[in-house]
């Protein structure tokens, strides 16, 4: 029988040490997640170097607009989704406490009353009601032997910089939102005003021909052709007209203002430099996208190592002190009982329960690995299709500025010649409407071709202002 007590005990031992002896392998400093190696060292499209000053922020591309600038501000400040947003992440950053808590001892305080018919009297050997008062106090704490709560609150550390990424991410979008907001509105602004110097030559056109059919040198035809061109520049007015109330009433409201659609512009285009383009190692590591992603990463990673851990044995030391009375004035005088209590904890078997949950934790950090690869790709994706969109835009513009100054031409040599009788309405009219549909097109072109700016520089990484600039939600952890 002894000996069979010596040999359960050993046995029990040797099983402890082995357990100990594995969790030695998963104590230690996780190491933080990297990007993929295999990137590129280059832009397989080409920037012009010396067309991109460097710029430290997005309200750089736009210094010289301080009406603009405010604008970005205004959005920043009043946004309503930002602000949610922002008191989310501080929300976030107070339960923090809660992972950092299970490190530390936990300290209680209580009192009890307590009422029962259940003490003797020992003078007369019956039972009586008596009342008892027991102040007490309280402490736990899990000694964390292997990191296991470590890992967990760093995980959630990790989780909280995701979401931190996340709002800057945020924060620079609706930056974006605003100057391309208000990039869409100028442009519909001017092409209102195409469309209203359109309307006028065509109305001026409708009365000369009305008048010459008055006086019998003109055609009812070519009267009938104007007056058509007249209607229909008048319901592209029209339409042009609700683009812009629309387009305004969207500024608005990402501005957080009422949408009365009632900003008001001028018809200069601002002016928004190129941002610059660094390597894409460079590129990606400044990206609050790529940034939270490597953020979750490691989350994952810490998280199913406090899951590995949580198959270790574990030791936990508790304790309480207390006294007794029968009324409130004998606690004083009372006897203090203190009590020690260490334990500890070993899960033997489960069903496979923390096996499993640790397998799946494994699976879901592996998940953020694929999942972090799928960013960088979107993100190289970006800039190369921006990078490709700039250069085509540029060229547009150009084709297009050509175009317009040619299509005056054109217009003004067809003026002349239908005033010497030498050609008919219809060839001034085509010559104008070709005109006016240069000069539509050339000012979306020059639109698209700011707009994609600002979706350049948010590809790059380029933040609302420089980093030493940012403000992000203060939330009260450690």
């Amino acid at each position: 029988m002894v000996f069979q007590r010596i040999s359960f005990t050993y046995l029990g031992l040797c099983l402890f040490l082995t357990f100990c002896l594995s969790g030695c392998g998963l104590v230690g400093k996780q190491p933080s997640a990297t990007l993929p190696e295999n990137l590129p060292s280059f832009w397989q499209e080409k920037a012009e170097v010396a067309d991109l000053p460097i710029t430290t922020g997005l309200l750089d591309l736009i210094g010289r607009d301080e009406s603009l600038c405010q604008l970005v501000r205004e959005a920043l400040e009043n946004n309503p989704d930002l602000k949610a947003t922002a008191l989310r992440l501080q929300a976030e950053g107070y339960l923090l406490s809660e992972p950092r808590s299970q490190m530390l001892p936990k300290i209680d305080a209580g009192f009890a009353v307590r009422r029962n018919n259940q003490e003797s009297n020992y003078e007369t050997y019956e039972t009586e009601t008596a009342t008892t008062y027991k102040p007490s106090a309280s402490i736990s704490w899990e000694l964390d032997l292997w990191g296991r709560l470590a890992d967990q609150y760093q995980g959630a550390k990790s989780a909280y910089a995701a979401k931190e990424q996340d709002y800057l991410q945020a924060r620079d979008a609706l930056a974006a939102r605003v100057i391309q907001g208000w990039v869409k509105q100028l442009a519909a602004r001017r092409a209102v005003a195409i469309e209203e110097e359109r309307l006028q030559v065509l109305t001026r056109i409708e009365e000369i021909l009305i008048q010459r059919y008055r006086d019998g040198i003109g055609t009812l035809d070519d009267y009938s052709t104007a007056a058509s061109r007249t209607q229909i520049a008048k319901a592209d007015l029209s339409l042009q007209r609700t683009e812009l109330i629309q387009s305004v009433r969207a500024l608005e409201i990402v501005l957080g203002r009422y949408p009365e659609g009632k900003l008001s512009s001028d018809l200069d285009w601002p002016e928004l430099s190129l941002p610059q383009v660094n390597a894409p190692t460079s590129v990606l590591a400044q990206r609050p996208d790529i940034r939270a992603g490597l953020a979750r990463v490691d989350a994952a990673r810490n998280q199913a190592r406090g899951a590995d851990k949580a198959r270790l044995p574990s030791t936990t030391l508790s304790g309480e002190v207390f006294r007794s009375g029968s009324t409130l004035s004998d606690i004083g005088s009372a006897t203090t009982y203190w009590g020690l209590l260490g334990s500890l904890f070993q899960p033997i078997f489960e069903g496979g329960k923390l096996r499993d949950e640790a397998r799946a934790q494994h699976s879901e950090a592996d998940a953020t690995v694929q999942d972090l690869r799928v960013i960088v790709l979107r993100a190289l994706s970006e800039v190369e299709n921006t990078l490709t969109l700039e250069r085509e835009l540029a060229v547009q513009a150009a084709a297009l500025k050509i175009a317009e100054e040619e299509s005056k031409k054109s217009s003004l040599y067809f003026t002349d010649r239908y005033r010497q009788g030498l050609d008919n309405i219809q060839s001034l009219l085509i010559a104008r409407e070709q005109e006016i549909s240069t000069r539509i097109r050339l000012n979306q072109a020059q639109a698209d071709r700011l707009s994609n700016r600002i979706d350049l520089a948010i590809a790059l990484g380029v933040p609302v202002t420089a980093p030493e600039k940012e403000q992000q939600p203060t939330a009260l952890h450690n």
